[in-house]
């Protein structure tokens, strides 16, 4: 069986028929499965990546991401965020002494954030924007 690619404005409108279908969708494969059945057409099947799928509902203006996390190593420096691969801004307090110390790090395209404890993502839940 031969898969094919579609195009970003594809998934785009696919992901949209899903979710005014379903309005929340728990879990970034379920969302992956209904996307790629929507796109199928006659003669072609289509398939679309977990992670391509992810960014591309970041980048929309209807989609609203919601992250579960789990702790991770504290050891590990993060610079890119895992969810969408943006640069991570660092989120600085100053010292009663006068330096300063990071105290999170935050993603502003997709509000992932993590403090000393490192969250790792484990789970997606995307939803309808109103």
């Amino acid at each position: 069986m031969h898969y094919h690619i579609p195009s970003d404005e594809q998934v785009l409108n696919g992901l949209k028929k899903v979710l005014e279908k379903f309005r929340t969708v728990s879990s970034q494969n379920k969302l992956k499965t209904l996307v790629s059945k929507k796109l199928t057409a006659k003669k072609k099947n289509y398939n679309v990546s977990g992670s391509r799928l992810r960014n591309i509902a970041i980048n929309s203006d209807f989609v609203k991401l919601e992250i579960h996390t789990r702790e991770g190593d504290p050891k590990k420096l993060l610079t890119k965020c895992p969810v969408c691969g943006n640069i991570l801004n660092r989120v600085k307090n100053l010292t009663i002494w006068g330096g300063e110390v990071t105290i999170e790090f935050r993603c502003k395209k997709c509000n992932y954030w993590t403090g000393k404890k490192k969250r790792i993502p484990t789970r997606y839940v995307f939803h309808l924007k109103k």
